[in-house]
């Protein structure tokens, strides 16, 4: 026997009308190979389909994944909702502070101004004539006697010659060791014995 040139539907025939007895084994093979190739491409578009239907899921969430969107979705609105109100009310205190402090420079202005009036009247009013001067006797008598000089006080004499030469108090208590305040003094004491003369 020749080997005749196998198809699909020689080899479909040939298992459904044959006994393994009259086939040559060669045949068998092709056969099988054949089926084998059928198989492997159904497995092959199965694989590809399967791996479409994938894709397509998992582009599309699922029911589960599009509620849990839904509720994050909504507690963010939520949670931008009440950062808003929260914003709005501390506005308001915010707005109601300033116009107290408003209301209150307010008065302090007003009571300013009142006083200022106060004073303009009080310095509109004419102040008094100063004294006469005492009649001038006919005498000349003796003159009076030149003020007392103030005791000597070796302190207040390195005051006033630091002073003399333009430091200022700060300076003269730091040279010489006293406090500032006590250098104020002398100087200040100073002033008005000078314009007590």
């Amino acid at each position: 026997m020749t080997p005749i040139p196998i198809n699909v539907t020689f080899a479909a025939t040939l298992v459904a009308t044959e006994t393994p007895r009259d086939v040559p084994a060669t045949q068998w093979v092709a056969a099988g190979l054949m089926m084998l190739g059928v198989v492997l491409l159904g497995l092959v578009m199965t694989a590809s389909i399967r791996s479409r239907i994938a894709k397509r899921q998992a582009a599309t969430p699922s029911p589960r994944e599009r509620l849990d969107a839904i509720k994050e979705a909504a507690a963010r609105q939520e949670s931008v909702h009440a950062l808003e109100s929260q914003m709005h009310e501390t506005a308001r205190h915010l707005a109601g502070q300033l116009d107290a402090k408003r209301e209150w420079l307010e008065q302090l202005i007003t009571q300013a101004d009142e006083r200022i009036a106060r004073l303009d009247t009080l310095l509109a009013v004419e102040p008094p004539p100063p004294p006469a001067p005492a009649p001038a006797s006919e005498t000349n008598g003796p003159a009076p006697p030149p003020p007392a000089s103030p005791p000597h006080d070796p302190l207040a004499s390195a005051v006033y010659e630091l002073a003399d030469l333009g430091e200022d108090p700060v300076t003269i208590a730091r040279r010489l060791d006293e406090q500032v305040g006590k250098v104020e003094l002398i100087l200040a004491l100073r002033g008005s014995a000078a314009a007590d003369r």
